[in-house]
């Protein structure tokens, strides 16, 4: 689990660590706020799109070969970000982190629901969960003090000898056989890598984004939403017809699945929301500085990491419905009380309610995505768990998108409350969503099978 959950902190500690290193990245390469933005958008872009066909190449070539190159992947291209001479190289080198960090979010999660026994996989994903979790929570601390005392170039190389410790720990301590329903074949045939439709993937999911960064502004962003639809539907019928599909359409038949990940897909707008929306409330109209936001941000994602054990424990025993549906009412809970007095209140008031917000979301973040991977064949699991992320993925896009529409050009009170109303709006819509989930009896029946 050390080793499996080495190489996973990776991807969201990288992730969140960059905030902060993005005005010396812009000193150190005379640049302007939109083009260091392009370094959080090409990865999101990019992990968005490599999730899928990551998950398709587990389930052919095996989780295990898939992460120890993902992880080595992952240390080599962060080294070359570490050495870039130009913006540009270090774009391609974010590129490359994005690509080799989606190999090692499908395999982890497919290696943990591998190894752990199904009485104790709630259990298993709730500690999972804690460590990448507190990894991205403090992500944005630790390189705060890595910049100040090293500058950009240090967050870079810190990964590296975190991927080397996960490749050596999963190569010597997990064997082929010890994930034996992930080893390539499992599902009885040698499985193909879908090309095709991982090129209508892709244009389908970048014409979402370039949509989705775009909302109302120009030519670009009106065609990318025209052509989203023909190519979903293309997509869809041209997966039902092919016999391996990079992803099968038919994972949504799957009533607890498609609840898992519409749920999490809420969840991430929440969070991508608020990380937007509570740093300008705390510095722009509170008055606070840079360090007290990041302080109050722990809240949400502190509580969160805290809560997803209990989450998970809970969920063996008592189903993964219960759990799921009372983490979302209490993000819920605490959404509405952002609405009502975030504005008006204090910092510490302010983390203190995105501490609610952050106990429902890791209270129920565990068994939701046990439920996601407990719904699939043993011989899908990539795929399944490539689909789970992608989930995650473009909630976060939709949870920044929204955000920044809504703020516009200006911070204002009245902006910052009518963004947590939708976001109230959208934890409803959360908790709607999971009572789609098995309750205990559904998992006695699945631990039968």
């Amino acid at each position: 689990m050390l080793g499996v959950a080495s190489g996973a902190v990776l991807v969201p500690l990288n992730s969140t660590m960059l905030a902060v290193a993005l005005p010396s990245i812009m000193d150190q390469f005379g640049i302007d706020a939109v083009t260091v933005s392009s370094l959080v958008t090409l990865y999101l872009g990019a992990v968005t799109i490599a999730l899928l066909a990551s998950g398709s190449l587990g389930d052919r070539f095996g989780q295990r070969p898939v992460f120890l190159v993902g992880v080595v992947a992952f240390g080599l291209s962060s080294a070359l970000a570490a050495a870039a001479g130009s913006f540009e190289l270090l774009a391609v080198a974010r590129v490359l982190q994005a690509l080799s960090g989606a190999l090692i979010s499908t395999t982890s999660v497919a290696l943990v629901r591998a190894i752990a026994p199904p009485d104790r996989r709630g259990a298993a994903f709730g500690l999972f969960d804690m460590l990448v979790s507190t990894s991205a929570a403090v992500g944005p601390f630790i390189g705060g003090l890595l910049v100040g005392a090293f500058g950009w170039r240090s967050l870079f190389v810190i990964a590296v000898p975190g991927a080397v410790f996960a490749a050596l720990a999963v190569g010597l301590v997990v064997r082929p056989g010890d994930a034996a329903g992930e080893r390539p074949g499992a599902a009885g045939q040698h499985r193909g890598i879908d090309l095709p439709g991982l090129a209508l993937l892709a244009a389908m999911l970048i014409a979402l984004l370039v949509a989705i960064r775009g909302v109302g502004g120009g030519g670009t962003s009106l065609l990318a939403v025209a052509a989203f639809v023909p190519l979903l539907v293309v997509f869809v019928r041209f997966e039902l017809r092919t016999e391996r599909p990079a992803v099968d359409p038919r994972l949504f038949a799957s009533r607890p699945f498609t609840a898992a990940v519409l749920g999490v897909l809420g969840t991430t707008v929440v969070l991508h929301a608020a990380f937007i929306l509570v740093p300008l409330l705390i510095e722009r109209l509170q008055g606070g500085t840079a360090e007290t936001a990041g302080l109050v941000l722990l809240g949400i994602s502190g509580l969160a990491a805290v809560a997803a054990p209990f989450g998970g424990r809970l969920s063996d025993r008592y189903g993964r419905r219960r759990p799921v549906v009372a983490g979302s009412v209490c993000l819920t809970v605490g959404l509405v009380a952002l609405w009502l007095f975030a504005v008006g209140s204090t910092p510490a008031a302010v983390g203190a309610m995105l501490g609610v917000v952050g106990f429902g979301m890791g209270f129920s973040g565990s068994p939701r995505q046990a439920a996601a991977m407990d719904a699939i064949p043993a011989g899908r699991v990539g795929m399944a768990a490539g689909t789970y992320y992608t989930g995650r993925y473009l909630g976060g896009v939709l949870g920044a998108s929204l955000a920044g529409a809504v703020l516009g050009t200006a911070v204002t009170g009245a902006a910052i409350t009518l963004g947590f109303g939708l976001l109230v709006l959208v934890g409803v819509a959360v908790v709607a969503v999971s009572f789609g989930l098995p309750g205990a009896s559904g998992r006695r029946a699945e631990d039968a099978t």
